[in-house]
């Protein structure tokens, strides 16, 4: 299990008892919203609008949708820092912390080995 549920759906209703919750898109996010023809300046900010727990698969996901986009754009909270004075910074940098590196080992433990080719292709 990657994730507390308990922990996390709290988490959840904390945040959506704050919104808008300023944030900065990774470096990841960019790209991927420029690509979809998102327009953003050269040191983006985003507010997260409303929050949802997609389970253990999907974690806390934000409603980052700019004004005057008819589409919604959500994003993993692990992919967007929150600003540091925000009340809720410090817990949600644990989640992101958390999720993370439960992700990470999850990911190393698939079982999966890569073996080096020998000459002759066999």
């Amino acid at each position: 299990m990657i994730d507390d549920t308990a922990q996390a759906t709290a988490l959840v209703d904390k945040m959506n008892a704050s919104v808008p919750i300023p944030a900065r898109p990774t470096r990841q996010v960019v790209d991927t919203l420029r690509q979809k023809g998102v327009s953003l300046g050269r040191d983006p900010k985003l507010e997260i609008k409303k929050v949802f727990y997609m389970g253990d698969e999907g974690g806390i996901t934000c409603d980052i949708t700019p004004p005057g986009r008819h589409d919604a754009i959500l994003c993993s909270v692990t992919h967007l820092r929150i600003h540091p004075k925000h009340p809720l910074a410090g817990e949600i940098r644990a989640y992101q912390h958390t999720r993370i590196q439960r992700l990470a080992r999850e990911a190393g433990g698939l079982g999966i080995t890569t073996f080096e080719r020998k000459k002759g292709g066999r």
